[in-house]
């Protein structure tokens, strides 16, 4: 057998004891520490800390009794108590001596003279008990500890726990479940009855707990409302479930209970601000918005209180000025109010659409009294000031708060507000305070509550960003409305201004065309004069049909030009190939070209066939090929490019002609403007004309002495409608 390595202290003043027994206590590997009195032994306690003592009950000086008294009274001994200790004693038996040590805590006793396998089966049993004691001990601390952590999750959990016998008798509950049932102490509830009505005034409840028992199945009662013994109305979660001993039997009913009164209590909290900010929302006309968050303030389906009133920032009079304001103006008017609103069983959105959703009636007179209303920018000691500048809220609970710091209100208001209980709330935009929201609860004697102003300060950020919209749409539609007269002024002075141009055109035209057709009327009338003197002279008059021929001729060129002008159609547009128009024009301009010209043509094979009107762009390129022809006084040469150019057709026209110089250049598209004698000046006007109806524009670069060179650009059409053109 092999036994664990020990130290025995032994405390005797008989030394042959000690070489006896380390004699002995050696053979089974057990270590020997000799004391020969008690003051040494307690020292070799400390130092040593042996397994086991075996302690001599008559010695010289501090006897046993007194070693071990010492042991179990000094706290500086107190992590020795735990040592198992063997009374040995030369004493005749007492046993009433050996029960009162046994009952100190003395392991064992032993009598001298003893054999030595007696001390070693003792050392060795005492040994053996004492280790699974220290294990009972240990493990009844570990008991201790888990039942004490069970009892604190249970007395300090965020749930109502409740235990009760098959009877309904409370054996078991906790701090949260009895502040639900408005107690102060869970011992208060130990032994009542749930299936008692003055408990629990649900039936629901008592029913649900006797199926439990009944049936051994497990259960839950969401969302029940409960009226507690305080008094307040609670909403609470449950679940259940039996409770069975080892014979399967139902013993007891254990049940959890979730308070989601306040839960519940946001979420409608949550839901009437939504339906007031869909409300608001939906909202653009500054006083209904005003009307409809007071009366969402006031409205009992609501906020619910009593009174409420909005001031606004007026930066231009320096002052907070009383907006508008919902609310009874005495305490008849409140009684009438409220008996006629208690016959109305609206939901909050129809309450809404009856009572917010329409402008204010000017005519109560609480609202214009309060429009009467209004505090300087600059006084700061007022409340409603500080509201603005500190932009938080004042919950004043009693109006002698306000005085005894030295805070005021205006006398006006004062007169005809008589606070007393009184909330104010900061209306802030994203550029500031603009205002400021009062309520309270007078002439209902009932205290403002802290959800209730909470509530209305969520409220109010959402009023005034809805405030500050309706008040951006206002000035929009005071935009809008300046705009609408700017244009209808801009639409009548372009109107007067086309016209006066057209007019303007129209009197330049016939300046220009009485110009131009003088000289040929004045030489027809006098070679017909000519004529009528002389009919016989044949020469004569052949020479005078040739002239007056000649300047008809003339007559007839520049009446079409001014024709042409004035009444260019609408394109006719057809799906043609660009490059087939650059050829025809070129084969009818190509007789106007000398040998000293020489023409060129660079045409893209790839262009794509597209909408336009081929005879007005032969037209058009007939007007500018005379002008480049024109431009060459002597050799030269004329390009024609056609490509692609950020989706649109080029048609490129380049000379080496004398050019256009600057200050004519900014000219050459307007009417009747010409440097050439002989010439209408309207060429390029109708060229201009006939490529902005198209879609298009013509665009020109020129070098005196250089060339010129025209972009006539068409927008690339590849469809359009059946019915145009």
């Amino acid at each position: 057998m092999v036994y664990p390595i020990k130290k025995i202290l032994v405390i005797d003043d008989d030394r042959s004891l000690h070489d006896l027994c380390r004699a002995i206590l050696t053979r089974y590997d057990y270590i020997c520490i000799s004391a020969f009195n008690g003051e040494e032994g307690l020292e070799k306690i400390r130092d040593e800390n042996p397994d086991l003592i075996l302690l001599d009950w008559v010695m010289p000086g501090m006897n046993g009794l007194q070693v071990f008294e010492k042991i179990l009274e000094d706290e500086s001994f107190l992590p020795f108590r735990e040592i198992p200790v063997i009374m040995l004693s030369a004493v005749p038996k007492d046993e009433e001596q050996k029960n009162d040590l046994l009952n100190k805590g003395i392991s064992a006793y032993l009598n001298k003279p003893f054999g030595l396998n007696e001390l070693v089966n003792v050392i060795q049993n005492v040994l053996i008990t004492n280790e699974v004691k220290l294990k009972n001990v240990k493990l009844q601390k570990e008991i201790t500890r888990a039942k004490q952590y069970l009892e604190r999750i249970i007395d300090h959990a965020p749930l109502g726990i409740l235990a009760v016998d098959k009877q309904g008798n409370i054996l078991r509950t906790n701090k949260f479940f009895a502040l639900m049932m408005g107690i102060d102490h869970p011992r208060d509830l130990i032994e009542q009855n749930v299936l008692d009505p003055y408990l629990l005034n649900r039936v629901e409840i008592r029913d649900h707990f006797k199926q439990a028992v009944e049936s051994g199945k497990c259960g839950s009662i969401p969302a029940i409302d409960i009226r507690n013994l305080a008094g307040r109305n609670i909403r609470a979660n449950i679940q259940y479930v039996p409770l069975r001993d080892d014979a399967g039997e139902i013993t007891d009913v254990l049940s959890i209970w979730e308070d989601v009164t306040e839960v519940e209590k946001k979420a409608y909290e949550l839901s009437i601000l939504r339906q007031i900010s869909e409300a608001m929302q939906s909202v653009l006309d500054v006083d209904i918005l005003l009307n409809l968050i007071l009366t969402s303030i006031t409205a009992g389906c609501a906020l619910g209180f009593s009174r409420a009133i909005i001031f606004m920032i007026n930066e231009q009079a320096g002052v907070l000025g009383g907006r508008m304001g919902v609310g009874p103006i005495s305490a008849e008017a409140a009684y009438h109010i409220w008996g006629e609103l208690a016959k109305d069983h609206s939901n909050l959105e129809a309450f809404l659409s009856r009572f917010g959703k329409k402008s204010p009636n000017q005519d109560d007179p609480f609202n214009q009294e309060i429009q009467k209303l209004f505090v300087s920018l600059e006084d700061e000691n007022n409340i409603l000031i500080q509201t603005i500048h500190h932009q938080k809220s004042y919950w004043i609970k009693d109006y002698n708060q306000l005085l005894a710091q030295d805070i005021t209100l205006t006398s006006e208001m004062i007169d005809f507000f008589q606070p007393e209980e009184f909330v104010t709330v900061p209306l802030i935009s994203k550029n500031g305070a603009v205002g400021v929201v009062v309520a309270d609860n007078k002439y209902s004697s009932v205290p403002l509550r802290d959800d209730q102003v909470s509530l209305l300060k969520l409220l109010a950020s959402h009023a005034a960003l809805a405030l500050e919209n309706a008040e951006a749409y206002r000035k929009l539609e005071v935009k809008v409305q300046e705009l609408a007269e700017t244009l209808d002024v801009l639409r009548t002075t372009q109107d007067k201004l086309v016209r006066s141009e057209q007019l303007a055109t129209i009197g330049k035209m016939a300046a220009h065309v009485a110009h131009e057709i003088r000289n040929p009327l004045t030489a027809i009338g006098g070679f017909a004069k000519s004529i009528k003197k002389s009919p016989g002279d044949s020469g004569q008059v052949a020479l005078g049909v040739k002239i007056i021929e000649s300047e008809v001729h003339r007559l007839e060129k520049i009446l079409k030009s001014v024709l042409d002008f004035t009444r260019i159609p609408e394109p006719f547009l057809r799906k043609k190939q660009i490059n087939n128009v650059m050829r025809d024009v070129v084969a009818l301009q190509q007789p106007l070209l000398n040998e000293k010209i020489r023409l060129h043509l660079h045409l893209d094979e790839n262009l794509p066939l597209f909408y336009f009107d081929d005879e007005q762009i032969k037209q058009v390129m007939v007007n500018v090929l005379a002008n480049s022809i024109a431009s060459i006084p002597g050799e030269g040469k004329i390009e024609i490019c056609t490509f692609i150019r950020d989706e649109m057709m080029v048609i490129e026209i380049s000379d080496t002609g004398v050019g256009i110089s600057k200050e004519n250049l900014e000219n050459i598209f307007n009417p009747f403007f010409t440097t050439r004698s002989g010439g209408t000046g309207l060429g390029l006007a109708v060229t201009q004309r006939i490529l902005e109806e198209h879609g298009g524009k013509i665009e020109v670069e020129s070098k005196p002495n250089e060339g010129s060179t025209f972009r006539l650009i068409l927008p690339l059409v590849f469809e359009i409608n059946e019915n145009k053109g």
